[in-house]
């Protein structure tokens, strides 16, 4: 059973909030996206060799350009839904599509960010946000006209030329960013990509990455412990559970979060909702 809180009737891809430090969204380069749309039909997973099932005919659906977060404690399963939605495993039954189509492996269309950056240090900024076009075999030519403007789009413009290794976190972040959208992903995965930067690092980063998938349509599905997180992200949070059969327990609509003339009110407010439903749900499981 899901609890609803505060549904409404705005479409679940309404563009959100715009932070104050705008980024340059009209220079940066034309990112075709067209779909987006997942869709989790009756799925069960278990690792091999186990008996223990993660989720047991889970159904959810996301819209094209969608915005979504997956809440709970550690292991109820959200890093095992994102891993299955990107391709990595295979459910045990039950399906997922993207547009439609069966996940049947990894896809450039479904881009997965990690807690810590994945880059090359022997690469510089450049060479490393370009890396996916270059294993496409696209023209030099080409992957400069993609690959500038995209650094210039996360601030990395001036250390194009700069080894990783001279970076700070958040600003690998940056890179691992520009390399995911270089590859025109109609999905982005994000398996609490912040956890390990500064509060002001992480909530410049969760707006301008929400900002940049709403203004070229990317679906975005985020896994997180972090409250805040969630609600700075998400059109929609899921709540999920560490009760087997990994079940989300409750469904909270997050879009009058960034219509609010007051924006860190209503995320308190929206924080003392989630907190209430938390207990609530944890204390269930405790209870079983």
């Amino acid at each position: 059973m899901i609890d609803t809180l505060e549904k409404r009737s705005v479409p679940h891809n309404a563009v959100g909030y715009t932070d104050e430090a705008t980024l340059d969204f009209d220079n940066s380069p034309s990112i075709k996206n067209s779909g987006g749309g997942i869709k989790i039909s009756g799925l069960s997973f278990s690792y091999p060799n186990s008996d223990h099932y993660l989720f047991k005919s889970l159904n959810l659906d996301i819209d094209p350009g969608e915005s979504i977060s997956l809440l709970g404690p550690s292991g109820c399963g959200k890093s095992s839904l994102l891993h299955l939605i990107a391709g990595f495993n295979t459910p045990s039954k039950g399906n997922i599509s993207l547009d439609g189509e069966t996940i049947k492996g990894p896809s450039s269309k479904c881009n997965l960010m990690l807690q810590k950056a994945t880059l090359y240090p022997w690469l510089s900024v450049y060479q490393n946000a370009a890396f996916g076009l270059r294993v496409e075999k696209l023209p030099k030519n080409k992957i400069k006209d993609v690959v500038m403007p995209l650094l210039k789009l996360v601030k990395l413009e001036q250390f194009a030329n700069r080894n990783i290794r001279q970076l700070s976190g958040g600003q690998q972040q940056r890179v691992a960013l520009a390399r995911s959208l270089a590859t025109s992903p109609s999905v982005m995965l994000l398996d609490e990509p912040f956890s390990a930067l500064d509060t002001f690092t992480r909530i410049e980063l969760q707006n301008e990455i929400r900002n940049i998938c709403k203004r070229k349509s990317i679906s975005l599905v985020v896994v997180t412990h972090d409250f805040d997180e969630a609600i700075r992200m998400s059109d929609r949070i899921f709540m999920m559970t560490n009760k087997v059969g990994g079940d989300i327990v409750s469904e909270i609509s997050n879009h009058n979060t960034f219509t609010a003339k007051n924006r860190e009110e209503a995320i308190a407010l929206q924080r003392s909702k989630i907190t209430s439903l938390w207990h609530k749900h944890m204390k269930k499981d405790t209870q079983n």
